[in-house]
């Protein structure tokens, strides 16, 4: 029996189609450095590094042992030291729940100290639910965690809100924890799991737990109406004064 012979075939496109093809890989290249050169460097201090909830910038610290004297008002309400995580989570509060709480020595403190919110615009008090790590409720999306002291943070601890939450995973948006541009709308992932009856979020900082407001529903991101009505207000809100005024 006679063997066919196996041609092998060569097409060759044309020239100008491989200056294109050449080109969009070139292109695909520079995109791809530019992205890794970005998110592995650790954003200059007062960079934007992420955006958390639509509208809450997180800003750079330049790093986590910075501690600059600049305070930060939005709409002549006091929101906190530039750019600790504090600010953050007060900031993402007053944006998101028109609300604030009262000032506190660190971040560890909130857990303990800050029991309520008030929302700026009528002095209207909301009380926190506080969910200590392992509890039975799950975590809960839009609450602030507390984490405590550790070696990372040995004096005030730190907090974050938490935004998203997935079947194994919490995301949470944050501020002065590494300075790096986030890559989505938040800054980190932590693992939680659910044993001896509890929830724990686990990570390298010890949780304490999540705040929920207990707003009813009574809250809303600042719209420019509330905007107007908080400037001219002229800072005499918040006051804190919460007696006979909390929405239970």
């Amino acid at each position: 029996m006679r063997k066919k012979k196996i041609r092998n075939i060569e097409i060759k496109a044309p020239k100008f189609l491989e200056s294109v093809f050449q080109m969009k890989v070139s292109i695909i290249l520079v995109v791809v450095v530019s992205i890794l050169s970005v998110y592995g460097k650790i954003a200059p201090y007062d960079t934007i590094i992420g955006y958390a909830s639509t509208n809450v910038a997180s800003y750079s610290n330049g790093n986590d042992s910075h501690t600059p004297e600049e305070t930060d008002y939005l709409y002549k309400v006091y929101i906190g030291i530039k750019w600790q995580c504090v600010e953050f989570a007060r900031r993402w509060l007053f944006l998101r729940k028109g609300c604030v709480f009262h000032q506190i020595v660190g971040a560890v403190d909130i857990w303990s100290q800050v029991d309520n919110a008030q929302r700026v615009v009528d002095r209207k008090c909301f009380n926190f639910k506080k969910f200590p790590n392992g509890s039975p409720q799950p975590p809960i999306n839009e609450t602030l965690i507390i984490f405590g002291r550790s070696s990372l943070s040995p004096l005030y601890g730190h907090v974050a809100v938490i935004v998203d939450i997935l079947p194994n995973f919490i995301r949470i948006a944050e501020q002065n924890y590494d300075d790096y541009y986030w890559t989505g709308n938040y800054s980190r992932q932590l693992p939680y799991v659910f044993r001896n009856g509890g929830y724990y979020i686990e990570g390298n900082m010890p949780v304490l737990g999540w705040m929920l407001l207990d707003d009813h529903n009574q809250t809303k991101p600042l719209d420019q109406q509330t905007i107007d009505q908080i400037i001219k207000l002229n800072g005499t809100s918040p006051d804190f004064i919460c007696r006979n005024n909390t929405i239970e």
